[in-house]
């Protein structure tokens, strides 16, 4: 009986430490918590040259030449930023700050890491030119609508035309680092998109209507950061049951 009941341990164990390289994987796939950061930065750096952008062009059509001045000077020296903070993080420090936030808010935790193909060095600055491509057409997507060519509630659904296929790429670009969840947002702001072209209002009229773009991106963004991250500490919670182990297994035998 005891035999038994030892080649039943033997083969809860065994199957026990196959689970673990997956639940592994998925926990270091979904450790969000320093994209979101880097995303509140990054949606406050957006806040910043939209609002820029419409105070210049309000300063240009009600005539306050000053007002709108100020504003180009600020938005030019927003939009230079980058070019600095490349210039200082990218090369051989790029990701540097990624790694200080993670260490940071995940050190208690320890590291968690996915053994991924080097990327070239044309592949490694795809991601920046795909940032840039759509950071521009956001930009130019919005003069469109101030000018009128492209109506406020169809802002999302434009932008939907480069955003989806953009992060798309981006995930086949950087995975295995990231799971399937990233593929969250594109898919709801296609959904949202398409609700918008068949007649239902869920845009944004009035002051808001400049944002029509920026708060369904970063809205599904967060969603999706905070699923992810909710799946991490269940993968965590698998781990840690995972690795008690029963009978002689436990203790190295």
């Amino acid at each position: 009986m005891n035999s038994k009941q030892h080649n039943k341990s033997q083969d809860q164990n065994t199957e026990k430490l196959r689970e673990i390289p997956k639940w592994t994987r998925k926990y270091a796939q979904n450790r969000t918590l320093t994209a979101f950061v880097l995303m509140v930065m990054i949606c406050l750096y957006s806040m910043g040259i939209g609002v820029t952008s419409y105070l210049a062009a309000r300063g240009f059509i009600k005539g306050h030449i000053i007002l709108a001045s100020a504003c180009i000077v600020v938005l030019a020296a927003i939009l230079i930023f980058p070019i600095i903070f490349i210039s200082k993080f990218g090369g051989k420090n790029r990701g540097l700050i990624g790694q200080k936030m993670d260490q940071w808010i995940y050190g208690r935790e320890g590291t968690a890491s996915i053994a991924v193909p080097e990327l070239t060095k044309k592949k490694k600055w795809l991601d920046f030119v795909c940032g840039a491509v759509v950071l521009i057409c956001m930009l130019g997507t919005m003069f469109l609508s101030m000018v009128g060519y492209i109506a406020f509630k169809y802002l999302q659904p434009v932008s939907a035309l480069y955003i989806v296929p953009v992060f798309v790429f981006e995930y086949f670009l950087i995975r295995p680092r990231v799971g399937p969840l990233f593929l969250i947002c594109p898919i709801l702001y296609t959904i949202h998109a398409i609700l918008i072209v068949a007649g239902v209002p869920i845009f944004f009229t009035g002051y808001l209507r400049f944002w029509n773009m920026v708060i369904p991106l970063f809205g599904y963004l967060f969603l999706t950061y905070v699923i992810a991250h909710l799946y991490s500490r269940y993968a965590l919670k698998k781990l840690k049951a995972l690795t008690h182990l029963e009978g002689d297994t436990a203790n190295g035998d």
